[in-house]
């Protein structure tokens, strides 16, 4: 939503930011050549389906929270949310004297003073949070947060203790549930490229091991980029190790002097020297924000009609995920309803089988 005055709603308040928990949207585009990143949500088919199922646009302001230890509270007013997650991930809820476990891929409401407590992202590394109306301000057209430029969030800062934020009023309504959450796209090991545009920077034998070779996600992955480790990448010659300085985008594959591939991401600066070997398709992306350090990886090379083809297709996936966004139907066990279900039909006093 954008910036508004005088608004009165809902308040969520931050008790415990967690690691890098930041408010995103779809992004800030057209600014590259200015030096401005994009930034937005790492997941941005999580951000769509999160904030569908709390009927939101599906570009609105969503919260992005790595790890554990995020921990807000609602005030005096109940809040809908909604959680994309991997499925073990461990949140609760806690309301007075009661506590239940939220799971992700729903619609949840929450009650007037209700404490919500992320205990593990699970198989993941982060968790996507919509919440209702959520109210944000906008700086130079998105309310993505780029902490290093001062950006969009709240007063460009990632979120911190005593924090708040203004959301909407829940109204009554049934909650709503997603049945496919896109979770296999980001299990893959697959990250696909179109080669260049300094691939000619890399013999011949670099570019087979580049796509030949299993890599790992090191441990030095952030909203900026991943590091990989694996077979070093040989360069065509001592003087290709360096470039002078050019336009990069999210997705491209750096390659330093010491042969290891460095992905770009969401907050990547706009222009570096090192050559790219190759650009990550944007849909898979994801998975290096996502999975764990250690996870094994490898690069296949596709055309840019295969690439497009590629978006296209999970932009109709998650579309028929959207639209099979439902309603969850309290079923209890009571007697009208195993009457209705006829559970007892064609008993029988054993003699005649």
């Amino acid at each position: 939503m954008s910036e508004m005055s005088d608004i009165s709603g809902a308040t969520i308040t931050i008790e415990s930011a967690g690691l890098l928990s930041t408010l995103q949207d779809r992004g800030r585009f057209g600014l590259r050549h200015l030096g401005v990143p994009w930034s937005g949500s790492l997941v941005p088919a999580w951000q769509q389906l999160a904030n569908a199922l709390v009927g939101n646009s599906p570009d609105d302001c969503i919260l992005e929270s790595f790890e554990g230890g995020l921990r807000l509270s609602t005030g005096d007013s109940a809040v809908r949310m909604a959680v994309m997650a991997a499925p073990d991930m461990k949140m609760l809820q806690r309301h007075g004297d009661s506590q239940s476990t939220i799971q992700p891929c729903r619609s949840y409401t929450l009650a007037p003073e209700t404490t919500i407590i992320l205990h593990s992202t699970g198989s993941f590394r982060h968790v996507v949070m919509a919440f209702s109306g959520l109210i944000t301000s906008e700086q130079l057209g998105s309310a993505s947060t780029y902490v290093k430029a001062g950006l969009g969030g709240l007063h460009g800062n990632a979120l911190t203790a005593g924090d708040q934020l203004t959301v909407s009023v829940a109204t009554p309504r049934l909650e709503s549930e997603c049945r496919d959450p896109l979770l296999e796209d980001y299990r893959s090991s697959r990250l696909r490229v179109v080669p260049g545009p300094q691939n000619d920077h890399f013999s011949a034998d670099g570019i087979k091991t580049f796509l030949n070779s299993e890599f790992q996600l090191s441990s030095e992955v952030d909203r900026m980029g991943a590091r990989l480790t694996g077979p070093a990448l040989e360069h065509a010659s001592t003087a290709a190790r360096d470039i002078v300085s050019d336009a990069i985008v999210p997705g491209s594959i750096q390659v330093p002097g010491n042969g290891q591939p460095i992905v770009l991401l969401n907050d990547a600066h706009t222009a570096g020297g090192y050559p790219k070997i190759a650009t990550v398709i944007s849909i898979d992306l994801p998975l290096l924000g996502l999975q764990r350090p250690g996870s094994a990886l490898h690069f296949e090379a596709v055309t840019v009609s295969a690439a497009i083809d590629a978006v296209r297709s999970q932009a109709a996936t998650l579309q028929k995920a959207i639209d099979s966004i439902a309603p969850i139907r309290d079923v209890s066990l009571d007697t009208a309803t195993l009457l209705a279900h006829n559970l007892i039909d064609g008993v029988t006093d054993g003699l005649s089988l």
